[in-house]
């Protein structure tokens, strides 16, 4: 990367990084003022940015082998355009007053991308990072998380919550983090996994579901809340009501509704348990949560795939797993789970031969080791 960015500008780049993302447990909670439990992993999104003495900013993507040159940003997201994630960057500075003037920049990631670790999450925040350095704006790590979940909501159009951009600049390697999606107040997790792996397995497919169904699941989330909330259940968000009033209100809620909302307060419930459990090296309980987890987000908020659930089922049936999940938004990209490390090389043999039977294709895998936040290297 720097000898690309030698050959193509003349100026001298600084190098910046920020990490991709695991979700151990607590999904689409974040956007509902849940809890979640994200860690950052060895995998970077990384930029060589400089100012620019051109009137025009140029940005070149290695991975893509493609560049974008600009003056202004477009009044619109450009379709299916990854340099939408930086314009929301820029325009989300832009409205703190804080203009970013022409830059040139390369990209170059090893986050997969479609695999649900926030490969977007790290692009937006390694150049909000960078923009905050390289121009001495002097924000705050959560104002520069915001900046990066302002990106993704309101250019680029997913209403996210801000997990995965809060993980990619909060991340500390070895630790996990428990973090309250209302008040922002967290707590770092140790994750002393003694012999046991995180193991990625992606599916290598992404459905075109996602981005519209994120958005319908969180407006039946708000729907449900609003109906109990007129009934006379005062509550903020979904973490406030417990299973016993959603039972109570179940009359008030279409069969949708009930089903949203009501994962939305397990998943919280099995997340406080989660954290208990590998606090006390419990591999057995951690793995049950996450099959119960799969289970209310295939059943109850329906963001599975065929391919996802197979991979879950299988998971039940290989030794030296504990338990397995989908993990992001859903409709394709990974499962993760907890597995025996010594035996890696048998699960994933079983994984790939069980997959190319009954989808023709072998998976990929990633071991998730635990990386820090974005910085400067």
């Amino acid at each position: 990367m720097e000898r690309l960015f030698q050959e193509k500008f003349s100026s001298t780049p600084r190098f910046f990084k920020a990490p991709g993302r695991i979700n151990l447990i607590g999904e689409h909670t974040d956007y509902n003022e849940g809890f979640v439990l994200p860690a950052g992993i060895d995998k970077y999104c990384a930029i060589a940015i400089a100012p620019s003495s051109q009137e025009k900013t140029h940005v070149i993507a290695i991975d893509l082998n493609e560049t974008c040159e600009f003056e202004k940003i477009p009044s619109q997201p450009i379709p299916s355009h990854w340099m939408n994630y930086i314009w929301g960057v820029m325009k989300a500075f832009d409205k703190r007053g804080l203009s970013i003037p022409p830059f040139e920049a390369i990209i170059q990631s090893d986050v997969p991308v479609g695999a649900g670790l926030s490969s977007s999450a790290a692009l937006e925040v390694v150049f909000t990072k960078a923009f905050n350095e390289l121009f001495e704006f002097s924000l705050s790590n959560m104002e520069m998380t915001r900046i990066a979940k302002e990106a993704e909501n309101d250019f680029v159009g997913l209403q996210c919550g801000i997990m995965d951009m809060f993980s990619s600049v909060h991340a500390k390697q070895h630790h996990a983090i428990k973090l309250d999606c209302r008040s922002l107040q967290y707590d770092y997790v140790q994750l002393q996994l003694n012999d046991n792996k995180i193991l990625l397995i992606d599916t290598s497919v992404k459905h075109q579901l996602a981005s519209s169904e994120y958005n319908q699941r969180r407006m039946e989330c708000q729907s449900a809340l609003e109906k109990m909330n007129v009934e006379g259940v005062v509550a903020n968000s979904l973490r406030d009501i417990s299973t016993a009033q959603i039972e109570k209100a179940k009359h008030l809620l279409s069969e949708v509704e009930y089903k949203r909302a009501s994962y939305v307060i397990q998943e919280n419930i099995r997340l406080e348990k989660f954290v208990d459990a590998i606090g006390h090296s419990n591999w057995q309980e951690a793995g049950q949560l996450l099959h119960a987890s799969h289970q209310g987000l295939k059943e109850q908020y329906e963001v599975s795939c065929p391919e996802l659930d197979f991979l879950v089922e299988v998971s039940k049936k290989i030794e030296g797993i504990w338990g397995g999940r989908l993990m992001g938004g859903g409709f394709g990209g990974c499962t993760i789970n907890l597995v025996e490390g010594h035996k890696i090389d048998q699960i994933t043999s079983a994984f790939s031969a069980a997959y190319l039977s009954r989808f023709g294709l072998v998976p990929k895998y990633y071991i998730a080791s635990t990386g820090d936040g974005a910085c400067e290297y």
